[in-house]
């Protein structure tokens, strides 16, 4: 101890207290200021939306990757721009925000943790409480950014996908994140990892995959009970991955759909800004959604190093709505901002040029077209009243076959009894069934999806919404069934319905179902004729296809014509030649052979096309650009059966889907066309009032007799609330 007796020492002194008490009074304030910045409340997913204290909501926003630090940003650690990312996103509207954690930083060694990596999350968790942004984090990356695969310096060429050791690391590695992070509100949901199968392994089993993503939702369910979990697949139902909705349904709460039509150009053969290109994100929420969980649009975007932003962000637009309409319940882009230029001589962008520009901002924070339209979707967004709501059960219901469906290896609905002396093995399916590698199947998947794809498309535009009913589940509730080919041939086991499929068939139709079937070469229908009211005879290679009109159907006329273009080397394009008994003929080809032949069956009726038309539309580039006219056949249909829609427009491009709840409810309107559309809204119910929802509020519709218009720019959209007479809906 020493005593201050100069004046001097007094001075020091009394700078220090007055330093002292200072930072105290810092310390207060950033304290107080915490307080006043309340922690984000639980998300919970109990129903088709999630919600936060008890109010369900869509989660929006994008994924997070720093413009200058880029994917190595654990690395160039810098709390003062991530902040400045931060206040952006939540100032473009965002509530939520997807992020990577990678593998190699959090685990440097197996089994060994680094410190870091947690106290830099538990920064971000900071920053989402204190700018109200739920983070989306995936685990293990991994595959992130072009063809760059973020590898662990221990793997030493083992499968994370099979190895037993990798397994019991990747186990231990989601436990050790859900146990420091239990309870987190600021936590969105866990996604278990980006685009499986991991990019460096691509000979993933289903048995793996499901195996796999068994063992991490195990050990993020034991210290995070409560938690939403996700995988983030890409393209894994169109391309009837291992991580296919199926194969995980059991295992997760939610789906992913990546739906980056750009990079499937056999599914779509079409400009990006299309109509059939439009639809991607629709048609893969609808096909994941039919295997029974909720689906979130977790990417979505185009790079400016590719496409006009102005383009750019006109699909976003029409997809983004296009997908509401369809029922997908979060929405989360491809990603918040552009690479900084120096960031241009690196990898990953040094070797995949298109990735340096996705953001909705650029690399130095000024807003792109893309960033425009979103704010426009979330306030729109934000403006809806989700209590009670869900999507509206479809009019159509488009089969996906219980041999897609179902895990490579599951006898369990073979139809097979007790032991047996000799074993039954598929020469087609491989994997567990025949012990040998697995055949793929590519083609034979562009086969169905392609069909799958047109079938929704021209159902929608002939005014039916349209799902996906797995073949094994209850497809009956369906007004209208749709199998277009090659849901109907023999040869390809994973492409068609089973034989068992057609009795079923015949009872739904005599009980008042409607059912729709399109032919090829390769069908085959045990007892057609009564169902069909005709038989098979042969298969005719075809070129050029008219099919010709010849008695009325509902608004077709005699003398109605439709042509395609046929591959006369593809016995898939080929037409079945059939013979009519009780059927009526409706429409010949151009050698007067049957073409379309309708017929009533009990209290039900069918149409059958002798011809692969969907196909056709399949294979045909920018097939719907042009004057196409095959969703007449559907609508023509539709009016023979007297099936009707809730909500109808007048155009055929315009996307019509409802999301409803007791006495409410909103249709959404989606203008897939390059045109201006001035659309007549027309209802069958009673309703008491339209109203536009607009990012301002709500805005009188105007009616106009017995309908409302609905201006929609090209690919624009429109969300209008309506109410019905009745007991209110509890908010």
């Amino acid at each position: 101890m020493f005593r201050i007796d100069t004046a001097f020492g007094r001075a020091l002194a009394a700078t220090i207290l007055f330093l002292v008490c200072a930072a105290s009074e810092g310390l207060r304030a950033q304290g107080a200021h915490a307080l006043s910045n309340p922690r984000l409340p639980l998300v919970r997913l109990q129903s088709h939306y999630f919600s936060r204290q008890g109010r369900p909501f869509i989660p929006v926003g994008a994924h997070w990757v720093p413009a200058k630090a880029e994917l190595h940003w654990p690395i160039r650690w810098d709390p003062a721009e991530i902040e400045a990312d931060f206040r952006q996103m939540k100032d473009l509207g965002f509530n939520t925000v997807r992020l990577d954690l990678f593998w190699a930083w959090f685990e440097p060694r197996p089994g060994d943790y680094n410190p870091e990596a947690f106290r830099q999350l538990d920064y971000l968790i900071s920053l989402a409480h204190r700018y109200s942004l739920y983070l989306h984090p995936g685990l293990f990356i991994g595959g992130e950014v072009g063809e760059a695969y973020w590898d662990v310096p221990w793997r030493h060429g083992r499968s994370p996908q099979s190895d037993p050791e990798m397994l019991r690391l990747e186990t231990n590695h989601a436990a050790e994140l859900a146990r420091r992070y239990s309870g987190e509100t600021a936590i969105l949901a866990w996604d278990l990892t980006d685009e499986p199968p991991f990019w460096i392994d691509q000979n993933v089993t289903d048995a793996m995959a499901i195996n796999w993503t068994r063992l991490i939702t195990g050990a993020l369910r034991k210290f995070d009970p409560q938690r939403p979990l996700v995988v983030g697949t890409s393209m894994e139902d169109v391309e009837h991955g291992p991580f296919r909705p199926d194969n995980i349904r059991d295992e997760v709460d939610f789906f992913s759909v990546h739906p980056y039509t750009i990079y499937a150009p056999r599914l779509f053969p079409d400009p990006m800004l299309s109509e059939r290109g439009t639809w991607g994100a629709a048609f893969e929420t609808a096909l994941s959604g039919g295997a029974g969980r909720p689906v979130m649009v977790q990417e979505l975007g185009s790079s400016s190093a590719q496409y006009d932003p102005e383009r750019a962000a006109a699909f976003d637009r029409a997809s983004l709505y296009s997908a509401l309409g369809a029922g997908a319940n979060g929405f989360l882009l491809w990603c918040y901002t552009d690479a900084a230029p120096e960031n241009f001589r690196i990898v990953p962008y040094l070797r995949s040029p298109h990735e340096t520009q996705f953001g909705l901002t650029t690399w130095d924070r000024r807003e792109r077209p893309r960033a425009r339209e979103f704010r426009q979707f979330e306030a729109v967004v934000a403006r809806m009243n989700l209590d009670g709501l869900a999507p509206a059960p479809a009019e159509a219901g488009i089969l996906v076959p219980e041999e897609w469906a179902r895990p490579s290896g599951d006898f369990s609905t073979f139809g097979l009894r007790g032991p047996e002396i000799l074993p039954y093995v598929s020469t087609q399916e491989g994997g567990a069934v025949a012990g040998q590698p697995s055949t793929g199947g590519k083609d034979e998947n562009l086969w169905l999806t392609g069909s799958w794809l047109s079938s929704f498309v021209l159902a929608h535009r002939a005014g039916m919404s349209a799902g996906f009913p797995r073949e094994y589940s209850d497809w009956s509730k369906y007004r209208v069934v749709l199998l277009p080919s090659p849901l109907t041939s023999t040869e390809k086991i994973l492409v068609h319905v089973r034989t068992d499929f057609w009795e079923k068939a015949r009872h739904y139709v005599e009980n008042g179902g409607f059912l729709y079937a399109s032919l090829s070469a390769d069908s085959a229908i045990p007892e057609m004729e009564r169902l069909f009211g005709a038989r098979l005879r042969d298969h005719e290679p075809v070129n050029e296809v008219t099919l010709r009109v010849v008695a009325p159907f509902g608004s077709l006329r005699p003398g109605d014509t439709f042509h395609y273009t046929a591959n006369p080397s593809d016995s898939r394009h080929w037409a079945a030649v059939v013979e009519v008994s009780a059927g009526q003929v409706i429409a010949v080809d151009g050698d007067g052979r049957p073409a379309l032949i309708a017929n009533v069956v009990g209290k039900g009726r069918t149409l059958v096309s002798t011809y692969p038309l969907e196909t056709y539309l399949a294979t045909l580039p920018s097939a719907f650009e042009k004057h196409e006219e095959t969703h007449r056949i559907y609508r023509a249909f539709r009016e023979w059966t007297g099936v009707q829609t809730h909500f109808a427009v007048d155009n055929p491009s315009i996307q019509v889907s409802c999301l409803e709840a007791p006495n409410r409810g909103y249709v959404v309107l989606v203008n897939h066309g390059p045109q201006p559309a001035a659309a007549r809204l027309t209802s069958i119910s009673s309703l008491d009032s339209l109203r536009r929802v607009t990012p301002e509020g709500l805005a009188p519709l105007p009616q106009a007799e017995r309908h409302w218009q609905v201006d929609l720019e090209p690919y624009g959209a429109a969300v209008i609330q309506w109410t019905q007479p009745g007991p209110p809906s509890q908010p």
